[in-house]
């Protein structure tokens, strides 16, 4: 049975037990010790700004702490749209529909003049629209570009949602979200440092500007921007890399002409996206991988 786990509970699991930290190590500069134990025993509940400093301490990132203290349960966001995307992958509309009805059944315990609840039937109805290839409502698209104009910075939930609906948007909201995508999720990119969600959204708003905007210099700016971005760069490094290790188990598994052909063709790819610091790598490493003594 799972035991509920406080704010200070957690923290003395992650200091004690995962870090091995004793009580003075943790706090020293940051607050009494007798100040530190009462919050690991639930006695108090200190500010943020002390216990970042503490997490810092730790080496424990706020995101990892408070994912402890719910016990590593995912989040009501995370669970909904990892039951759209598992669907959406299979081309299950059944399931994607009893989601759709579901959310539209809770629509009324949302506080008045919040957009999330019509925002995830947008984000359903689209993943639906992709499958099936139908359309999406202007005023569903509107509705979901003004939401996304309205806000400074595009996180989490944002992201996901751009996953399903940029085929569904006019050329001129495609247009300015491919000038927007770099800065309103910057802080996604590079203080999260999870580019996942960036560049599969890239990839589909290029799409959808070359597919049916036929918007092909703003397609191809926005390529160009993104592989200028140094994080989505190490995205392309992780692939070339990847396959590099795969075609040398290849060739250790006792087929080196299917490995060496393998090896050829991820220099050929590295070659036609001008990644020359790849190909450099994807050389070297090679000799390497593939010694036999």
């Amino acid at each position: 049975m799972n035991e509920l786990i406080t704010s200070g509970h957690a923290f003395q699991i992650l200091r004690a037990k995962d870090r091995k930290i004793t009580v003075v190590q943790a706090c020293a500069g940051i607050m009494s010790e007798s100040s530190l134990r009462r919050f690991e025993q639930g006695k108090t509940s200190p500010y943020l700004v002390t216990i970042l400093p503490l997490l810092d301490r730790v080496r424990i990132s706020p995101s990892e702490f408070f994912t402890k203290e719910s016990n590593f349960q995912s989040s009501n966001v995370a669970s909904f749209y990892d039951a759209v995307s598992q669907a959406y992958n299979r081309r299950d509309v059944i399931t994607l529909n009893r989601l759709l009805s579901k959310i539209q059944e809770t629509h009324t315990t949302e506080p008045i003049g919040l957009p999330f609840n019509r925002l995830d039937q947008i984000t359903v109805r689209s993943a639906i629209g992709m499958i099936q290839s139908t359309p999406l409502s202007e005023a569903d698209s509107s509705f979901a570009v003004t939401y996304l104009k309205s806000q400074r910075n595009w996180f989490f939930y944002d992201l996901n949602m751009l996953r399903y609906i940029p085929l569904f948007l006019t050329k001129t909201d495609l247009v300015w979200l491919s000038q927007n995508i770099f800065s309103r999720a910057s802080a996604y990119i590079t203080v999260l440092n999870n580019a996942d969600l960036v560049t599969n959204i890239v990839l589909n708003v290029a799409t959808a500007l070359i597919a049916s905007a036929r918007e092909y210099d703003e397609a191809e700016d926005l390529l160009a921007r993104s592989h200028r971005n140094n994080v989505l760069q190490d995205k392309l490094e992780f692939s070339a890399h990847r396959k590099v290790l795969e075609a040398a188990l290849v060739f250790h598994q006792g087929d080196p002409t299917t490995a060496n052909k393998m090896h050829a063709q991820i220099l050929d790819a590295l070659e036609v996206l001008s990644a020359g610091w790849n190909i450099q790598q994807v050389e070297t490493m090679w000799p390497f991988l593939t010694k036999t003594n």
